[in-house]
């Protein structure tokens, strides 16, 4: 069997442009801000609960992706609530370092956006 091989640059060049791509020119104009009975949520063009995509590199800090995710066995809440979670630094690679600084910036801009808003 061939292994696999992440191509940096084509996963960029594939990335790019799409608009939940948090790096891509058209991720801040392809979304808005709507009021749901639980707050703020961010939506889509067809109004659907918008999901983005970032890349970075996942750190091994609080890394918590086993089998029980960050699951406290101390008896304070079930395995099922249980949260699977790790934290993205920025990646080595110059063209996806560049993606993962865009991103960040463009998601700092819609969280400004909310935090502007008066109602």
């Amino acid at each position: 069997t061939m292994a696999h091989h992440f191509d940096p640059h084509s996963y960029h060049v594939k990335q790019i442009n799409a608009s939940n791509y948090a790096a891509s020119a058209n991720f801040i104009t392809s979304t808005s801000w709507q009021h749901t009975l639980t707050g703020l949520e961010l939506i889509n063009e067809d109004e659907e609960p918008f999901i983005a995509t970032i890349v970075g590199h996942a750190s091994a800090y609080h890394l918590r992706c086993g089998p029980a995710g960050n699951h406290f066995g101390g008896g304070m809440s079930p395995l099922e609530k249980a949260k699977f979670q790790f934290y993205i630094c920025h990646p080595v690679n110059v063209e996806l370092g560049a993606d993962f600084t865009a991103g960040v910036n463009n998601l700092e801009t819609l969280q400004n956006q909310v935090g502007k808003t008066k109602e």
